[in-house]
């Protein structure tokens, strides 16, 4: 096993762990001081469903970082659902750090940046996702505008 697989394995089982261990008070006694963000247990927005359909890569098509990459993209999905922001912060990272070309780890992540109101983190996000995939951009765009103009007014 090459030295970077090993540490994705790594990578791959502290999210895991972390998803399922303990209660919140003795994962709270795990996790970093608070940064003077937002608080972790701020509700999401209403989620987007049907604005955009996940693209699945064909099976004939797949190599083994789109593989490994989606394996995040869902464990960062699962994490969303329980409202457990920073691991699925990292999930939708790492899903994108194994595979850049992943649009749908790119999207979630610029909503939910978002979703936690991290609107400069969300344009950056953006950028990125211009390059791969124009539509879903422009998607993220539109959302990012409605959120400035509605803090505006």
């Amino acid at each position: 096993m090459t030295l970077r697989a090993s540490q994705l394995l790594l990578s791959f089982a502290a999210c895991l762990v972390c998803g399922l261990a303990g209660t919140p008070e003795t994962l709270a006694q795990r996790l970093p001081k608070a940064t003077g963000r937002e608080p972790e247990n701020k509700p999401a927005s209403p989620r987007r469903e049907g604005r955009y359909k996940r693209h699945r890569a064909p099976a004939a098509s797949k190599n083994p970082a789109s593989v490994e990459s989606e394996n995040f993209l869902d464990l960062g999905e699962r994490f969303r659902e329980q409202k457990k922001w920073k691991a699925a912060e990292a999930a939708y990272k790492e899903a994108v750090e194994v595979w850049p070309g992943n649009v749908d780890a790119l999207m979630e992540l610029g909503f939910l940046y978002l979703d936690r109101n991290r609107l400069d983190e969300a344009q950056q996000t953006y950028s990125k996702l211009r390059s791969l995939n124009a539509s879903y951009a422009s998607d993220l765009l539109a959302e990012i505008n409605r959120r400035k103009a509605t803090l505006a007014h």
